[in-house]
């Protein structure tokens, strides 16, 4: 049996393709599996005079969350109490802080390093969703 040339690039071509498309969906299977193993969400804020951006940070009661804030003037703190939480960021650092908040509510977010005149008005939130309530 004679097949014509064409047809037969043709047909290995498309069996290629389907072959690598087949491959692709599975990597994409694998990476909605590891969002679901409990690896945390990825939250960079900024501690500037005299505020930090975001200043509200929403996450779900029971997420595993890494917040990395950086220094973008000086020397800065950041704080959440109701977590345990206090880390000084020195000018030009980075500093990773990785919980999972246990409790639903809003909760306060300080500068716990003084950063100067407007220090006490350096602040943000928290707010933790209860498990199983809607994003905004």
């Amino acid at each position: 049996m004679r097949f014509n040339k064409p047809l037969l690039w043709l047909i290995v071509a498309t069996t290629g393709l389907l072959g690598m498309l087949s491959q692709s969906e599975g990597m994409s299977a694998q990476s909605d599996d590891s969002v679901q193993t409990g690896e945390p969400r990825v939250i960079e804020v900024v501690a500037k005079r005299y505020e930090f951006v975001p200043s509200s940070i929403d996450v779900a009661q029971g997420e595993p969350v890494r917040i990395v804030v950086s220094s973008g003037d000086g020397f800065h703190g950041f704080g959440i109490e109701a977590f345990d939480i206090s880390k000084e960021i020195a000018r030009g650092e980075t500093v990773t802080i990785e919980f999972t908040p246990d409790v639903a509510g809003e909760f306060p977010i300080l500068c716990t390093g003084y950063c100067g005149e407007g220090h006490e008005d350096m602040k943000g939130v928290l707010v933790v969703r209860a498990q199983g309530a809607e994003q905004p």
